[in-house]
Order: C-alpha cells, then sequence, then structure tokens
C-alpha cells in the first residue's frame, strides 16, 4: 500500500524538537559510519557520543536555518502525512564546486516505523534527488554503516552502487591494532 506523504525542504525552527527526536528514537549504533567518527556523532564503530542529542540538534538547527536561495549547503528534507512529519533526510551540498561534476550527500535519511515499508522512504530519496536535478546537481552520494545492511539494500534497490570501500584503524587506545 502506497501512502500519500507531502515532501518539503524545511525551514519551520518549530519542528526542531519532532526532527530531534525523528532521528535520536531511530537510528541504532548500526547507523554509524566514517562521517559520524569524523564528525562530531560517534565515538568509535558502535558507540554514539554521550552528546549525541545536542549534536543532532545542532546539525537540525543549522539546516532549519539554510535554503537554495542563499545558496546554503545544508539543508533539510521532511516528509508528512496527515500532517505529522514521518521522515527527514539532511542534504550537503557542495559548495566548493572542484569535482568534475557537481554533487550533493545523503547525509541522513531517517524514518518513524510506522512509515517504512510504505514507499514513503523512496518517495523520499527520490523527491530530494529531483530537487538537487532541478537545481543542477548531478551526483548525490550517501554512505551507510558497514552493517547497516537494510539501508544498504534499500540504497541498491534505489539506483545506487558501491564505489567505495572506507576501512579504519585505530592508532591509539583500545582498539589499535597490536602486531
Amino acid at each position: 500500500m502506497q501512502h500519500s506523504a507531502t515532501f518539503s525542504w524545511c525551514r519551520d525552527a518549530s519542528l526542531e524538537d519532532t526532527l530531534c527526536q525523528l532521528y535520536l528514537d531511530n537510528v541504532s549504533p548500526d547507523y554509524i559510519s566514517h562521517s559520524e567518527l569524523q564528525g562530531a556523532r560517534a565515538e568509535s564503530p558502535g558507540n554514539w557520543r554521550a552528546d549525541l542529542p545536542d549534536v543532532i540538534r545542532g546539525e537540525i538547527r543549522a539546516a532549519l536555518s539554510h535554503d537554495w536561495a542563499h545558496g546554503d549547503s545544508s539543508l533539510l528534507a521532511v516528509a508528512s502525512l496527515d500532517g505529522a512529519v514521518v521522515g527527514m533526510a539532511l542534504v550537503s551540498i557542495d559548495t566548493r564546486q572542484r569535482a568534475a561534476r557537481s554533487f550533493a550527500a545523503l547525509d541522513d535519511l531517517v524514518l518513524h516505523p510506522d512509515a517504512r515499508g510504505h514507499g514513503i522512504g523512496t518517495q523520499l530519496v527520490e523527491w530530494v534527488a529531483q530537487e538537487l536535478r532541478n537545481h543542477g546537481i548531478a551526483r548525490l552520494f550517501l554512505e551507510c554503516g558497514a552493517h547497516n545492511l537494510n539501508a544498504q539494500q534499500f540504497f541498491k534497490g534505489r539506483g545506487y552502487q558501491q564505489v567505495s570501500v572506507v576501512m579504519l584503524r585505530e592508532l591509539d587506545g583500545e582498539g589499535a591494532h597490536r602486531g
């Protein structure tokens, strides 16, 4: 059964709490990929930082204040069903324009469990892709945690292809290689 959701770029600051809760309630340690480790979200593979709620709130707040008209690089798309937010996508647009083709990154895609399996995730991803195409973006990158197999399958089923494998070696501390 396909539900009729609506999609939009969100700048509504009153949705900050709702969006933060959606993210925090619906990501597991398997969600962690290298960008969470390179940024402020995770401390190690499989372990979120204790201050994750504050970090996510800051990222969402920043994205809510951005829009295409100002050439901002971070945008937030929402999927709504019957007036309730059921999904979100954080998108970063490359503004350096050094690559051969313009690109953006789908940094996060989060759906409420009740919205899964009804086509809303596919609709949101396709809506974002079309919006990016309409603004001259040629490529859309994303990454998934190595153990986030459901997400990997979801994106492969929508035409995404693996272009690299990111590996990590801890150089100090508990996870360091001991030869």
